[in-house]
Parts: structure tokens; sequence; C-alpha cells
């Protein structure tokens, strides 16, 4: 078996991913934040195609199985292009899906790297329209890591801290004010 073969393969995620994960995950933090742009701008960065494209590592983003969005739709996440593919991509299940209102979604399978870190992973994102074009995100996340990774559930401000300038930061809003301004690049 070639050895892109096996750095492709998809291995399953270690515990169910449905609500219970926020309850049973090593670690579970919130990030909120008020974005100065309005809810569907703020809506479409998060579900549109070019999604996550604006993290800090190359090739990084998502690819989803058809058009379609909804409960139980998968998409890939991470580095879902070629030539980094080799590295990083999980698969993601959506299990709750209101449009501008509020997505649930958690890893059910991962590439090694994602198996080799993490056992348990989920996100729920709730979006209010605060009027004047402002946006309050609260963005949920459920993470259990494996052994390597274990001694990271100690700092939870670092994890906060991560993706509040990873993943909602500067990078974040600037996507957000270019599909308010209707820039598609």
């Amino acid at each position: 078996m070639p050895v892109t073969t096996r750095l492709h393969t998809q291995y399953p995620a270690a515990e169910p991913v449905d609500d219970s994960v926020f309850d049973t995950a090593a670690l579970v933090f919130t990030v909120d934040r008020i974005i100065d742009a309005p809810l569907r701008a703020v809506w479409t960065a998060f579900d549109d195609d070019r999604a996550w494209s604006w993290l800090p590592i190359p090739r990084t983003g998502v690819r989803y199985d058809s058009p379609a969005r909804g409960v139980g739709v998968i998409r890939e996440m991470g580095s879902v292009f070629d030539p980094l593919r080799v590295l990083w991509v999980e698969r993601e299940r959506f299990w709750r899906y209101e449009p501008q209102r509020r997505i649930t979604f958690g890893v059910v399978s991962g590439t090694w790297m994602q198996y080799l870190l993490v056992r348990q992973y989920a996100e729920d994102m709730t979006f209010e329209d605060l009027g004047g074009d402002r946006t309050a995100v609260a963005w949920t996340v459920a993470v259990t890591p494996r052994l390597p990774l274990r001694f990271a559930t100690w700092f939870p401000p670092l994890w906060r801290l991560a993706y509040r300038v990873a993943g909602v930061g500067p990078l974040f809003e600037r996507r957000v004010h270019e599909i308010a301004k209707g820039v598609t690049r």
C-alpha cells in the first residue's frame, strides 16, 4: 500500500458525536465575540465553501461532499487541498443546522494526525443579530486530546486565546468584511 494511501486513510472518532460531547470532553470552553458586520456576512464566512481558509495554515479550508447544507451533512475540514492534504483532514457531521442562528458539528473521522492527537471534538456556534450591522457569536468547543496533547487541557485560557485570535480574529474579520462588501476572490 503506497504511503500516500495510508496518510489519506480516515480513522473513526473514538467517541459518539452528539450533544453529549459537551458534557464528556476533557476541555469545554466558549469564545464570545461581537463582530462589527451584518449577521449574513458572519454566517456566510463560517458556512461557505471558503470557510476556515483564513486560518494561518497553508492550504486549509473546507470541502463539502455536496452543495447541500443541513443536519446530517458531512464536510472535510483541515488541509483539504493538495499537496498538504496528507497532513490533517477531519470529516465533520452537522447535527444542528439553523441558518443564521446556530450550527453544531463534530468530528466523525480523521486522518492520521487528527487520530493521533484528538479523541473527541465538537463545536457549537450561535449567532445573534444585534442590529446596526453588529453580530454576536458564541463559539463553544469541546475537545478531548489524546495522550500526546493531554497536558494541553490544563491551559484553557491558551485555547480560548488561540481560537479568539486565529478563529475569529483579524483574518476572520477581513473575510467577513469582504463578504459584506460583495468581494468574491
